[in-house]
């Protein structure tokens, strides 16, 4: 049990793979061994590695030196706690859940322990209702760390789960948060309700997240707040090619319009930098959809050139492509043949499509591909090494 306990201290906690094997493992074990055996030899020794000294909280888990930020968390969770499944043992692992996301929030350390738990436990749809009441404890929680956290959580159970679960008890959830007196809790709504508009069809669910979106765009208290913004840049790119088409042309591309409009007008470098690499995410993104040539001619190109103006200033080593994006809609809207503007193509007469031609787009991932951290190598082979 030591030695098992060292490799989950040591294994990456974003391995979903392996996690789900040792949690099987523990889960096989207990039920074999009984509840005697669980409750006296397995669950001590775990809690004798996740339980932390008051007094050493904040040094230790912020640092990394527990196993609260690691694979015994989601482990521990799907592989022992739900072995048995009384009112106690719910119970049991609904406080646990609770504990490790407030402790967590509170020392601002990332919640990826317990998400991974989440998403192990969120496999199973008996396990949905309880997952929905532990964030709801989080939601109503006297500390915005931990409101925020829960905000963020939610993102996990939108996919998968019931739409009337989702309905009736995480969006109001979410406008709630949305409403928080700290806006840095209802930032973190932001993800969460992008989520919605990927996995439902719900009208009346679609149009209360829209009238959110709206808010945060058009409410004058958001107005300078960048970090919003950012956030509200990023899931516009993230859930635009899945999206209602409707959304998407009425609502997400002209407002990424007028997003990058007034970023030509930003004197801060900082926040001008960070604007435009977003819009840079997101425009790429959102050139996998059908756009109308209308469209592209009223908001996209308009769009992309006040980007490209910045990011030749902030980003240069991102202009080439962008000028490639632009050049590929004039064309599509002028009606020229593609292979009149580029000396590398693909033929595209008569497509009705208004995606990249080939050229930008393999410019544009060949970019972000350098953007890649290329040192990470595999820690598979260093994962079982035991600790000096």
């Amino acid at each position: 049990m030591p030695r098992l306990l060292e490799v989950l201290d040591s294994m990456d906690v974003n391995h979903a793979k392996s996690i789900h094997v040792f949690s099987k493992f523990f889960f096989n074990l207990c039920r074999t061994f009984g509840r005697t055996f669980t409750e006296t030899k397995v669950k001590p020794k775990f809690q004798a590695v996740l339980n932390v000294p008051e007094d050493q909280i904040d040094t230790l888990v912020i640092s990394g030196q527990t196993s609260l930020t690691k694979a015994t968390v989601p482990v521990y969770t799907t592989g022992i706690l739900t072995c048995y499944n009384r009112e106690e043992d719910r119970k049991q692992l609904s406080t646990f859940l609770q504990d490790v996301i407030t402790t967590l929030s509170l020392c601002h350390t990332p919640l990826d322990s317990v998400k991974a738990a989440f998403v192990e436990l969120h496999a199973n749809p008996i396990y949905h209702e309880l997952l929905m009441t532990v964030l709801w404890n989080g939601v109503v929680h006297t500390s915005a760390l931990v409101r925020a956290a829960s905000a963020r959580m939610f993102e996990l159970l939108v996919r998968g789960v019931n739409e009337t679960l989702v309905s009736t008890r995480v969006v109001p959830a979410l406008i709630t948060l949305s409403g928080d007196p700290e806006i840095s809790v209802r930032i973190a709504t932001i993800p969460a309700f992008g989520t919605i508009l990927e996995n439902t069809t719900q009208k009346e669910m679609l149009d209360r997240v829209y009238v959110q979106f709206q808010s945060f765009l058009d409410d004058p208290q958001y107005k300078d707040q960048h970090t919003l913004q950012v956030e509200l840049i990023k899931t516009f790119g993230r859930v635009g090619p899945n999206a209602e088409p409707k959304f998407r042309d009425d609502f997400i591309l002209p407002r990424l319009t007028a997003i990058a409009h007034a970023n030509n007008n930003t004197s801060n470098d900082t926040k001008k930098s960070d604007i435009a690499l977003q819009l840079f995410e997101a425009y790429s993104a959102l050139s996998c959809c059908f756009i109308s040539d209308d469209l592209i001619k009223d908001c996209l190109l308009p769009g992309l050139r006040c980007l490209k103006q910045d990011l030749e200033q902030v980003a240069p080593e991102h202009e080439e492509v962008v000028s490639s994006m632009i050049k590929e809609y004039e064309t599509k809207i002028e009606g020229r043949p593609a292979n009149m503007e580029r000396t590398s193509s693909v033929s595209s007469s008569g497509s009705t499509s208004t995606s990249l031609g080939e050229d930008a787009r393999s410019k544009f991932f060949n970019k972000l591909g350098a953007l890649k951290d290329k040192s990470s190598a595999s820690k598979v082979a260093t994962m079982f090494a035991r600790k000096k």
